[in-house]
């Protein structure tokens, strides 16, 4: 049975998935301080040799909010104190973190391995962010009812929308389904109309 990853808050994090045997390119979260993403990330793909690491970067989200009476578009953390991870070997990315005199770890520990981030949700993140990591904002109508994503990374992918709230631009968007767990991500969409 996969796991959900968690952070401090409690908040469900990315859905995990099965182990996977070593050799085979995959997404693995890495916890470190909150606030400090970008900067340990930076410095982890610094030290770390590339045989172990791959690629590291934080993953972000467009965010709508009203400031001041307007609307203003911001970028933030779309998991805060976690950072990607891919690498074929996670055991021995994990004894080279473990390594550093700063404070950074893998997250989804299990037994001897890791659980990498799920496929589905691994999928479904690389198909709608863009080359700098950052899911950006959809937007749509709701007519009779349903949701008409009409234009961002979401168009198209209406059925895995649960849910949205209008008012604060986002929708939780299901995955993990196919992994044996189900989890909700916070995705930015914003809706303009309701007929």
């Amino acid at each position: 049975m996969a796991q959900v990853s968690t952070y401090e808050s409690g908040v469900a994090a990315l859905p995990l998935g099965r182990r996977s045997p070593r050799g085979k390119l995959r997404w693995y979260l890495v916890a470190c301080p909150e606030g400090r993403e970008e900067a340990t990330c930076q410095k982890v793909r610094r030290i770390v040799s590339a045989e172990l690491l791959e690629d590291a970067f934080v993953l972000r989200k467009e965010r709508q909010r009203k400031f001041h009476g307007e609307w203003v578009t911001d970028v933030v953390d779309m998991f805060p104190g976690f950072f990607v991870a891919t690498t074929k070997d996670a055991p021995g990315l994990s004894r080279a973190l473990t390594k550093l005199s700063f404070p950074v770890r893998m997250a989804g520990a299990v037994g001897r391995g890791y659980q990498p981030v799920s496929e589905d949700a691994q999928r479904l993140l690389e198909q709608t962010m863009d080359a700098e990591h950052v899911v950006r904002l959809s937007w749509g109508e709701v007519i009779s009812d349903a949701l008409h994503v009409q234009g961002g990374p979401l168009m198209g992918r209406e059925s895995r929308v649960a849910r949205f709230v209008r008012r604060k631009s986002f929708a939780l968007v299901r995955v993990g389904e196919g992994d044996g767990a189900t989890s909700m991500l916070s995705m930015p969409l914003a809706i303009v109309a309701r007929r």
